[in-house]
């Protein structure tokens, strides 16, 4: 229980709770360019908007990217999913619970919203949101069209939150805390740890792991959920330059580590991508999948950043 309550405390306080607003600085700069497709042939789909750890659905910082992408396109129907309704409740849901189970919920909250099912909606994640956005695609029979993932942990999570220079008690206890989240307990109860993939304990990860590794297809490959995925017309990905929070922060763009050596793998040399497990390799070869970065720490997005995804993917 000690080892849990510490565990709490840093997910808690981790630099994740929302997202920092800043003045245009720098746009949000393309990697892959693709013409968006969407606006000639479907208009303004409604847009769903899941929030990050340690947020919640009503925030002001929610609150914020909806009125950006309503000034954006005025009347533009925003739906905000919450796994509480009351924000307190909701926030601490973001941390505590069973992440496939919330989807599960989430798939018939959004059943129930008023849309046209041949069309369906486009959908903006931030943090863990965004993961759970494209986790929501893959498991629920509803038609998405675009969704964009803002510094997400796609393909997991491999450390915590990283310790000051010098901390030899912050690291020590961080090694304690890893020690024990492949405990049935933690991953039950913990959301966080339901995608902490250590590729150094690979084996341990695909044994006991609660969420990441059925969601992306690691232990074995349910066509449903790829089949769902492949049906995008785009998967954007954005990356924060200057990301400390999400380790690695190329998980966002669905990087992996080398088991041996530690080094980054990317996109295109990944498992995931080469055996095309959740359909990324399909989509990537048809031109869907845009990789997007904004030069900043995570989460810390301006007007400017939003109005870019509004004009090219709403």
């Amino acid at each position: 229980m000690r080892v849990i309550n510490k565990l709490l405390e840093i997910l808690l306080t981790v630099n994740d709770l929302s997202i920092i607003t800043k003045r245009p600085k720098s746009p949000i700069s393309t990697i892959t360019r693709h013409t968006p497709t969407i606006s000639d042939k479907t208009g303004h789909l409604p847009v769903l908007l899941w929030h990050g750890m340690g947020d919640s659905y009503d925030s002001s910082s929610m609150q914020w990217v909806s009125d950006t992408l309503q000034k954006e396109y005025p009347g533009l129907d925003i739906y905000s999913i919450y796994i509480e309704q009351d924000s307190q409740k909701d926030k601490e849901a973001s941390i505590i619970g069973d992440a496939m189970t919330q989807l599960t919920d989430v798939c018939e909250q959004i059943q129930n919203i008023d849309y046209d099912p041949l069309k369906g909606f486009n959908a903006l994640g931030f943090s863990q949101g965004g993961l759970f956005i494209r986790s929501l695609v893959q498991i629920c029979d509803v038609k998405f069209n675009n969704i964009i993932s803002f510094g997400s942990p796609q393909n997991g999570i491999s450390d915590l939150p990283p310790c000051q220079p010098g901390n030899i008690f912050c690291e020590k206890r961080n090694e304690l805390i890893k020690s024990k989240i492949y405990t049935d307990y933690i991953q039950n109860n913990i959301i966080q740890a339901q995608y902490f993939r250590d590729v150094n304990n690979y084996e341990t990860y695909l044994e006991k792991s609660a969420f990441l590794k059925f969601i992306n297809n690691e232990l074995f490959k349910d066509l449903e959920y790829y089949n769902r995925l492949i049906s995008l017309n785009k998967l954007v990905m954005v990356m924060f330059d200057q990301d400390e929070t999400l380790v690695p922060k190329e998980s966002a763009w669905f990087y992996d580590l080398d088991q041996k050596t530690g080094n980054l793998i990317p996109f295109e040399e990944t498992d995931s991508y080469n055996y095309d497990l959740i359909g990324l390799k399909h989509l990537h070869k048809k031109g869907k999948i845009d990789f997007l970065k904004i030069d900043d720490i995570h989460l810390k997005l301006s007007e400017e950043d939003l109005t870019y995804i509004a004009k090219n993917y709403l």
